[in-house]
């Protein structure tokens, strides 16, 4: 299986495990170090405890059961890869996310890094 097909795979089974709000399958294959930027506060969290707490929060909210990742672009070289993807966790069609990822292969397995969650917004007019 190539490296490509490998990080699919494991980003499927990390949004399956995120809609069925099961914290431990959402937080496997993740560095102990991971950093990662999201939209909520604290806006940073670093390391797996500070991630996971990241998760509990989010299953707190009743909406939070759809969780897509959708045009989702993977580039993998030897023990390097990122991930970009549009990420949709409302309930309509509208791409209200996006998704960044940064992975090492260590010990022949596909390790998160870093991962980045944002949302577009428009900024007003200069001077508004």
């Amino acid at each position: 299986m190539s490296s490509e097909a490998e990080i699919a795979q494991m980003l499927d089974a990390w949004a399956a495990a995120v809609r069925a709000h099961d914290l431990e399958a959402a937080v496997r294959g993740r560095s102990l170090d991971i950093v990662m930027f999201d939209v909520p506060a604290p806006l940073q969290s670093r390391g797996i405890d500070a991630y996971r707490d990241t998760w509990t929060l989010f299953f707190g909210d009743p909406g939070s059961r759809r969780f897509e990742l959708r045009e989702t672009h993977i580039v993998a070289g030897e023990d390097v890869a990122w991930v970009r993807a549009v990420l949709l966790c409302t309930m309509d069609d509208a791409p209200v996310g996006r998704l960044t990822m940064g992975l090492r292969r260590i010990e022949g397995h596909w390790v998160v890094e870093h991962e980045h969650h944002s949302f577009p917004m428009a900024m007003g007019s200069p001077g508004t």
